[in-house]
């Protein structure tokens, strides 16, 4: 059966298919296997035979699901953040997702209604993010600069709505917890940040765990 040949949380993890399961290999459920099909073949068909090369690579990619370990990060409301990025690249570690949720719910604390943009973290399988070099482990988070207007918007250290008041508090909440080890950030008036390249819109905040 189609559930047996294809599980739908494998299409979801995958192809980015997040597709429901209700048992039909339908037109969506084809459409997302020939998606996945294109990544290592240029004649897609939309099948998955028992023994086959798609299965075999779908099997391949799951069992790195399921050693990597990953978690998908909370999609709620109330929890002081929000995500800016696609929901197959909000995946991490428990460990880290535990310690994003308790620096935005700690942020929260001090800025009610302010809510922090989270935007990469990994896949579920760990695969490479393009363009990042990192963001293969589930222990990484991009997280945009605070804005003063508390907007969810973009924001670069150049702009006049960022705030590097609140940004501060950000990052010294974030140097507080024992999982943190690094955060790469161009604003040097920051106390605990590292310079890197191309890290004038975002925070790299990189975990032990």
């Amino acid at each position: 059966t189609a559930r047996e040949l294809v599980r739908g949380d494998v299409l979801d993890a995958l192809a980015g298919a997040l597709l429901k399961e209700d048992g039909d290999c339908g037109r969506a459920t084809i459409s997302a296997i020939s998606d996945y099909q294109r990544n290592w073949t240029g004649r897609p068909d939309g099948l998955v035979h028992p023994s086959g090369r798609t299965w075999t690579k779908l099997n391949e990619k799951l069992l790195r699901v399921l050693r990597q370990g990953n978690i998908l990060l909370p999609q709620m409301s109330g929890n002081g953040y929000y995500s800016y990025s696609t929901i197959v690249c909000l995946y991490g570690t428990a460990t880290t997702e535990k310690t994003l949720v308790t620096v935005c719910r700690k942020f929260a604390e001090k800025y009610p209604g302010v809510d922090i943009a989270i935007g990469d973290m990994s896949f579920v399988d760990g695969a490479t993010m393009k363009p990042h070099a990192t963001h293969k482990n589930g222990r990484n988070a991009d997280i945009r600069p605070v804005r003063a207007d508390g907007k969810m918007l973009p924001v670069t250290i150049f702009d006049a709505q960022y705030s590097r008041e609140r940004t501060a508090v950000l990052v010294a909440l974030f140097r507080e917890q024992r999982n943190v080890r690094s955060i790469l950030f161009n604003d040097n008036q920051i106390e605990g940040v590292t310079w890197w390249k191309n890290h004038d819109n975002h925070l790299h905040v990189s975990m032990n765990e």
